[in-house]
């Protein structure tokens, strides 16, 4: 419990350190201009299109669920999903993490321990999706004139670095999965090729790795191997588009690569540590994205704050809806998080 109050405490003085910030450096009257200006039928188009993502990523675990729950059906995965969802939000520490295959191992009678191996093995898919994401990016991002000059090497900077480690990552994860799936000699052969790397992201690769032979390399599931690669695709793309369509409410000329890049960046900001809520870090990081390609500070401050609400308010809504139909709680949920070593 102490690592687990320490990090919560980190967390939480990051957001506020970031929030205050972010709200000190806003212009007020110019940040009321840009809300002024926002279309509305494309900020609902997005917010449907991101919680639409819930009901792609229920599919896709239905499928990474296949032999320990047949007969799991996607709208209690959804719900289940949503749940999580809403926790992570409000509550600190990842407590959706927990919730979500709780809530699932409820409604499919299968074992919780099989439920929580699937939900590890999805976040090795959504590294697909991501690396897929990283080199789309570098495919379409363009070197656009009306950057800086020093911004215009920032943009081939990334172009380059996003296409290597693009290509890089996909290839690494089809050689994780080939592993995944060849039993005890392949598991000696992952854990000497990650040796080389530092104890604690060892530790990672060696839980993910396990996680994946649990989930796929014990089944052999072809079906799988295929079918989950595609819907982490549709979900990453999805929400590139739904970015591209919000870009679109600002009345921001943003190239879908842009939109790429921003996906990416949510990605790994949702990665790091904080407060319940995804403030601070999150808007600052959007903000920061979106200056980037010049968008004046004003604007891309009222988009951080749009695109932070689409984000987690309906998802958050629809999770609490479910929370109550399934006679469950926070408190509940936080409780189960807590009891985690």
């Amino acid at each position: 419990m102490r690592s687990v109050d320490l990090r919560t405490w980190v967390a939480v003085a990051l957001s506020a350190l970031l929030t205050l910030w972010f709200v000190w450096t806003v212009e007020w009257s110019t940040l009321a201009e840009a809300f002024a200006t926002v279309r509305p039928w494309p900020v609902v188009l997005a917010c449907c299109m991101l919680l639409g993502e819930f009901v792609m990523r229920a599919a896709r675990w239905r499928v990474l669920l296949r032999t320990v729950a047949p007969g799991a059906r996607v709208r209690h995965l959804f719900s289940a999903t949503v749940i999580g969802a809403a926790a992570n939000t409000l509550l600190p520490a990842r407590a959706g993490e927990i919730a979500k295959p709780l809530v699932a191992a409820r409604r499919t009678q299968a074992a919780f321990t099989s439920v929580l191996v699937s939900t590890l093995v999805e976040r090795v898919f959504d590294l697909v999706g991501l690396m897929s994401v990283l080199l789309l990016m570098s495919l379409v991002i363009p070197d656009d004139s009306r950057l800086s000059t020093g911004d215009v090497e920032l943009v081939h900077n990334l172009k380059l670095y996003g296409s290597v480690l693009g290509i890089v990552g996909l290839l690494a994860l089809v050689v994780f999965f080939v592993l995944a799936t060849r039993g005890e000699n392949a598991r000696k052969l992952f854990g000497l090729i990650v040796s080389v790397a530092p104890a604690p992201l060892r530790s990672k690769l060696l839980e993910l790795y396990e996680a994946a032979m649990a989930g796929l390399g014990g089944a052999r599931d072809r079906h799988a191997l295929w079918q989950a690669p595609a819907w982490s695709l549709a979900i990453w793309l999805n929400g590139a588009v739904a970015i591209f369509v919000l870009f679109a409410a600002f009345d921001l000329d943003l190239p879908f690569g842009a939109a790429c890049f921003t996906a990416v960046a949510i990605a790994l900001t949702v990665a790091v540590p904080q407060a319940p809520g995804f403030f601070g870090v999150f808007h600052v990081a959007i903000e920061k994205t979106l200056v980037l390609w010049q968008v004046d500070v004003a604007p891309a401050k009222a988009f951080a704050i749009v695109f932070w609400g689409v984000s987690f308010l309906p998802v958050t809504l629809v999770g609490l809806t479910a929370l109550w139909r399934e006679g469950l709680s926070l408190r509940g949920m936080w409780s189960e998080r807590s009891d985690e070593p």
